[in-house]
């Protein structure tokens, strides 16, 4: 496999480089990541904790297989996503950091026996945010992102979405760390978007763990994973995400036209996780998109068009090299 290979490449050119956790790690709006403070460290969820280092790159795919669309006569369609990410960590002072963050999407539909509402969409969204050690168990977090999404020949420009979250993180203990907040978030052709965020670390036993932290590349989502550290360097999971994207449509002049596209989706998915070095790994998940969702609306905030779907089977591959 490409993937491996390139992986093992980077473990044989690298060597173990001073490794830095940080207790907290948050990425808004999008993802919100947690460990506890460093006194009461608990293990991070699987073997490729992307924060483990100061800087990770982060590449893979997801394919949806074909499914019926379940309010469109006749019609079908399959879904495929190819992303890489970007992600640091900058220390400012003993108890303040900076986090920054880039990702580059293309999202590819194909729709049979209807008329396309849209095909291929690209996003690039930047991210960056604060987290600060207020105390031995308290950890408080913000940040904004930005974030341009349209369909193929589109303008990204009309795509503009950007908002902030701030929340906080408690250590109960070495094994149980809780937390949540608050985000904002405008959205194309729509009303602003406020949602919660929560922040859960709970090590049920000494292999097993339950994480809001994702492993999974589906990357516009939030969602939980039941972790189980099948040895040093292998993790076994099952995860249940939602994942939610609104981007712009191709122009279109017509009076009522739809202007903006929306993709729901809830996979549910096992995955296993293998540490291919301490600088690489590699992560591989099969499960079932068990609900889902798209929509087109007008400038006017109307649906124009509107159709769930039926479970639909998902499998994905993805890579991590941490500098």
């Amino acid at each position: 496999m490409l993937t491996s290979q390139i992986l093992m490449m980077v473990c044989a050119a690298t060597t173990p480089s001073g490794l830095w956790t940080a207790p907290l790690s948050f990425t808004a709006p999008d993802e919100v990541e947690v460990t506890a403070p460093t006194e009461q460290e608990v293990a991070p969820l699987g073997q490729s904790d992307d924060y483990s280092a100061k800087f990770s790159i982060e590449g893979g795919w997801v394919w949806q297989l074909r499914t019926d669309l379940t309010d469109t006569a006749a019609g079908r369609f399959s879904h495929d996503r190819g992303h890489i990410r970007f992600r640091g960590r900058i220390p400012l002072r003993d108890d303040l950091e900076l986090l920054l963050g880039a990702r580059q999407q293309r999202d590819n539909f194909s729709f049979t026996n209807i008329i396309s509402p849209w095909n291929s969409i690209n996003t690039t969204q930047l991210d960056a945010a604060l987290q600060w050690q207020a105390t031995q168990q308290w950890q408080v977090f913000g940040g904004g992102m930005a974030r341009w999404a349209a369909e193929q020949g589109g303008s990204l420009s009309d795509g503009f979405e950007g908002g902030g979250a701030i929340g906080a993180a408690y250590a109960f203990s070495k094994d149980l760390v809780l937390g949540g907040g608050v985000g904002v978030q405008t959205r194309i052709e729509d009303d602003l978007l406020v949602y919660p965020i929560i922040v859960a670390e709970w090590k049920i036993a000494d292999r097993l763990r339950l994480s809001t932290r994702l492993t999974t590349g589906w990357a516009n989502q939030t969602g939980g994973e039941l972790v189980y550290a099948a040895s040093d360097t292998v993790d076994l999971g099952v995860s249940a995400v939602f994942d939610y994207q609104r981007f712009h449509l191709s122009d279109n002049a017509l009076a009522g036209a739809p202007v903006a596209g929306v993709s729901e989706a809830l996979p549910v998915s096992f995955f296993v996780s293998i540490d291919i070095c301490s600088q690489a790994s590699v992560t591989a998940f099969i499960g079932i998109n068990a609900y889902g969702r798209l929509k087109t609306t007008n400038t006017a905030g109307n649906d124009v068009w509107v159709s769930n779907h039926d479970p639909a089977p998902v499998l994905g591959v993805q890579g991590t090299i941490r500098f």
